[in-house]
């Protein structure tokens, strides 16, 4: 492969053109093909910023096809969202390879935890494990679809199991036989992760790619690049799976499974053996002292919901510390008597689950990891009130340079937005990549006649009144609903903004179908957002990885500039910690996060060259503060308006009839 046979893919009256009947040259795309192709060729890394409409996934998958077949090596793409890992899968890949015609395997690699366990399967159909009709009746559906599946994934099921079901029939590393389980050639997981060895293309998520290493490579074949999408979200994701936490709900769901003394019921049920009874009772003892221990953590810092950060080591005595030592040396005696390997299985992997949350009950509690943040979250939910202890590193970027760019010779880093202001310096400050090659290309779409974007001036800014905030958005909020004719997402940064004002215009939007984030899955929403015209009242979820082209969407409402919550632990952490390194906290990490998350946020509108809509910012900020114009600045060219007599006369003519807008 060379950069100049790239191009012919990509050029004009190039393979994909006469392909492709939709095709339609774009340079951005043929220089970005060009970069990631160099990239792997000559070994090094690439940062390129590739605009919505751009073309990304094919401008390196046919790059990383390409290249891979001529060294018969393997490549790693890695996507956080679920949606894009769809798209390249169901969508992309079947045209490199129908259309195309490229000769290339590929696998979906997924975490071993996501495929049906066939013997766990049959061994708890056999137990009578559960005590209640529902969860029967689920085992036996996938009893019935367990002979009809070809992947054995979870998401393939029609339903969606309960998690007390899945626990009991999904693989589990730790419960797994490997060749010496009798189902071992049938086994849905190790078909597949026979098939990744063979692949040129890998498709993982940031999760598994982090599980990875994190195993010092022994989940995933041996790779020779990898192209991370969506890489504006790997510090959270490579953050979050360093993380430790604890909770008084997974520890008695986790002691429920191994034994539960009303129902008689769990692992320790099924053991014949005369020391059975004795580790009962410890598992009876241990459940004791965690409900003790979360008795007084609650009587220490109060039930109602909150989080609250840890300085110091809190102040409560780890009284859960014997009793969990006592089972685990319990369920080390007893793996050495039970008979059978299945068993023994069972029991030494719940003896090492023991081993495992003692010791991160300790070192959240002694505070033993250094440079992590440490805080108690406090949930009531309707019958109990439950409580987790978390710890996040503060700063990852050593771990990322050491672990993944200085041992990995070839990587690309794109998304349509990894620039702050038009530089890529927050991103590699972050990340501690240096990459040889950086890349900004624009969008090919012509935001000066396809968005437009509304900035009012008078709003009253997010951190005044409260309830006069709340009004004056619902207020806004429902002007550009009637506007737009519905079409629209109602982007919040909080959960409480969300229900207020959705409580305030719930009544007054009966004309539209009206979806809130909370009362359906996310998926479920969008489906019925393509079907007829709605409005999305949404968060995080619907910031990013969200594409809805066309009609069903015009109109992008983002109520408040998505700034993160200062006082929200591992954020007041690296604030702090950039404070002690002399940088300016405000300037070089929040501003640069919140503007990559209202870029994603505003490209949600524009899917393609003949969408055209409204993205109104309601925060007065963007205009009234002089930090608003790094924010505009990081916008695509389009005009604004402040009038909603523009937003009109823009939807239903194509242009502006006032002289209220103005271009960038």
């Amino acid at each position: 492969m060379n950069i100049a046979g790239i191009k012919t893919y990509f050029e004009e009256g190039g393979v994909l053109s006469q392909k492709l009947n939709s095709f339609e040259f774009r340079p951005q795309q043929l220089k970005m093909a060009g970069d990631v192709a160099a990239a792997l060729e000559e070994g090094h890394h690439l940062m390129v910023e590739a605009g919505t409409g751009t073309g990304k996934s094919l401008a390196y998958l046919i790059p990383a096809v390409l290249w891979a077949i001529k060294n018969e090596t393997r490549v790693i793409v890695s996507t956080y969202t679920k949606t894009l890992q769809e798209q390249i899968v169901n969508h992309d890949i079947p045209f490199l390879r129908d259309t195309l015609g490229l000769p290339f395997k590929y696998s979906l690699c997924m975490g071993s935890e996501n495929y049906l366990s066939l013997r766990r399967m049959k061994r708890a159909s056999q137990s009578h494990l559960f005590g209640n009709v529902e969860e029967d009746d689920q085992l036996n559906e996938i009893f019935q679809w367990a002979g009809r599946t070809e992947t054995g994934i979870r998401n393939d099921l029609p339903f969606e199991p309960l998690g007390s079901v899945w626990e009991e029939v999904g693989r589990q590393k730790d419960l797994c036989m490997g060749k010496h389980c009798e189902t071992f050639n049938s086994c849905f997981y190790f078909k597949e992760r026979r098939k990744w060895f063979g692949a040129h293309l890998l498709i993982v998520n940031h999760h598994l790619f982090f599980a990875n290493i994190a195993n010092s490579g022994a989940v995933l074949p041996r790779y020779d690049a990898v192209i991370f999408d969506e890489a504006q979200n790997l510090e959270e994701a490579a953050t979050s799976f360093l993380g430790l936490e604890i909770s008084n709900s997974g520890l008695l769901y986790f002691l429920d499974r191994l034994y539960n003394l009303k129902t008689r019921r769990g692992t320790l049920a099924r053991l014949r053996d005369d020391l059975t009874a004795e580790v009962q009772q410890r598992v009876s003892k241990v459940r004791i002292s965690v409900e003790g221990f979360f008795q007084n953590l609650f009587d220490e810092y109060g039930r109602r919901e909150r989080t609250l950060r840890f300085y110091n080591p809190p102040t409560l005595n780890n009284t859960l510390f014997i009793p969990l030592q006592d089972l685990h040396e319990a369920l080390k005696s007893l793996e050495h008597r039970v008979s059978s390997e299945e068993e023994q299985l069972e029991v030494s992997a719940a003896a090492n689950r023991v081993f495992e949350y003692n010791n991160t009950l300790s070192a959240l509690l002694n505070q033993n990891m250094k440079e992590y943040v440490y805080w108690l979250e406090v949930t009531p939910k309707k019958r109990f009130i439950r409580a987790k202890l978390r710890g996040l590193p503060i700063h990852i970027k050593e771990e990322l340079q050491a672990q993944v760019f200085s041992k990995i010779e070839r990587a690309v880093l794109t998304s349509a937005t990894l620039t702050t202001n038009r530089n890529f310096e927050h991103i590699k400050e972050r990340l501690g990549c240096t990459p040889k090659e950086e890349s900004t290309l624009d969008s090919p779409f012509d935001y000066s006649r396809q968005a437009l974007l509304y900035l009012p001036k008078d709003m009253p800014e997010p951190g005044e009144d409260v309830s006069q905030y709340v009004t004056a958005l619902a207020d806004r909020t429902l002007e550009l609903i009637h506007a737009t004719g519905g079409k629209t997402f109602v982007l919040f940064t909080s959960y409480d903004i969300l229900n207020r004002v959705y409580k305030i215009l719930d009544p007054k939007l009966h004309q539209y179908q009206i979806l809130k984030q909370g009362d359906l899955a996310p998926s479920q929403m969008i489906k019925r957002f393509k079907e007829k015209p709605s409005v999305i009242f949404g968060t995080s979820s619907f910031w990013q990885g969200v594409d809805i082209p066309g009609d069903a969407l015009s109109s992008v409402i983002i109520t408040k500039l998505p700034f993160d919550v200062p006082t929200e632990p591992l954020t007041e952490a690296r604030i702090e910690d950039l404070k002690k390194r002399s940088i300016n906290p405000f300037k070089h990490y929040q501003i640069p996060r919140a503007i990559i998350q209202l870029r994603q946020g505003f490209g949600r509108l524009i899917r393609k060259r003949t969408d055209k809509g409204v993205v109104a910012i309601l925060d007065s900020r963007m205009t009234q503060r002089s930090y608003g114009k790094q924010f505009l600045n990081s916008l695509p060219k389009c005009a604004q308006t402040q009038s909603l007599d523009d937003i009109k006369h823009f939807l239903s003519n194509g242009n502006l009839e006032t002289q209220d807008a103005v271009h960038q």
